[in-house]
């Protein structure tokens, strides 16, 4: 599902020419670089005229799920609402491909309640009639919505638990996150999030020098260890939703399982086993 490619420059070309030597197109490589999936020398280069000189590194985690069909899974569906768990790569409601799309070509003309970042995978709900998605709201305005995430950052940690309240777009703005696993300069995260700003989880954890692997907008600088730069995706997953139904009034609990991309990739670090990489002279 995922190939991690190293590749050496060897004469001076655009970054895009470099990478479409490990895919079947320089379109799929215009792809992988505008996604911010590749890196030039330790440093993420999402511009694909970018002029990569002699004796660069330009590291290319090649993400097949990029490329693929994809349809988000149901996690839960009554005559109200549907859960489902949304893949990376596509949008909540903006921009095609998104989830509202994706139901209107199933003759379901429902409203996304709440967003997820393109490459962010996981629980969504969906609301299937209009009072239902402003009963979501009030919901969500009362934080009665909780939501907790998984994602994996560089570094390692000095306590198991951490609170990050720094104001986004100035508004008051809070993170909380509790350590699941540390692995080779990487921890797993539990995290929750009181306040809902635009991009919230990534720009705290940036704010303190353990950003998501995979972040390209919100963290310029060079990424410390070689693993980091091979991270399929942003690697931020939803994982789980909780709320009171708003018209039926029972509890509602639903956890979204890993994608592949994740899972595998949290695997191999688990296993303490070396990332197949291939590394190619590119001329």
């Amino acid at each position: 599902m995922v190939e991690l490619f190293k590749l050496r420059v060897e004469k001076e070309q655009t970054l895009v020419e470099c990478v479409s030597t490990v895919t079947s197109s320089k379109k799929k490589a215009k792809k992988l670089i505008n996604e911010g999936l590749c890196s030039v020398n330790g440093l993420k280069e999402p511009f694909y005229r970018r002029k990569v000189k002699p004796k660069s590194l330009v590291y290319v985690p090649l993400n097949h799920l990029l490329f693929q069909e994809k349809r988000p899974k149901k996690l839960y569906e009554d005559e109200y609402i549907l859960i489902i768990n949304k893949p990376p790569f596509i949008n909540s409601n903006k921009d095609a491909p998104n989830v509202e799309e994706i139901l209107r070509e199933e003759d379901r003309n429902y409203t996304v309640v709440h967003r997820l970042d393109k490459q962010t995978s996981g629980a969504l709900i969906v609301a299937k009639r209009k009072e239902v998605f402003e009963e979501f709201k009030e919901l969500f305005r009362r934080k009665r919505v909780r939501k907790t995430y998984l994602c994996r950052v560089a570094g390692n940690f000095k306590k198991e638990r951490g609170r990050v309240n720094v104001p986004l777009d100035g508004k008051p703005s809070e993170t909380l996150f509790k350590v699941l696993e540390e692995f080779r300069g990487i921890s797993l995260l539990e995290v929750e999030i009181p306040t809902g700003r635009k991009h919230q989880i990534r720009r705290h954890l940036s704010f303190i020098n353990h950003p998501i692997l995979g972040e390209f907008n919100y963290w310029k600088r060079k990424w410390k260890e070689e693993i980091h730069l091979f991270a399929p995706r942003i690697l931020l997953h939803a994982e789980k939703l909780e709320f009171p139904h708003p018209i039926l009034k029972k509890a509602v609990s639903v956890r979204a399982p890993l994608p592949e991309d994740f899972k595998l990739f949290l695997q191999a670090l688990r296993e303490k086993t070396e990332l197949k990489v291939v590394e190619k002279e590119v001329g």
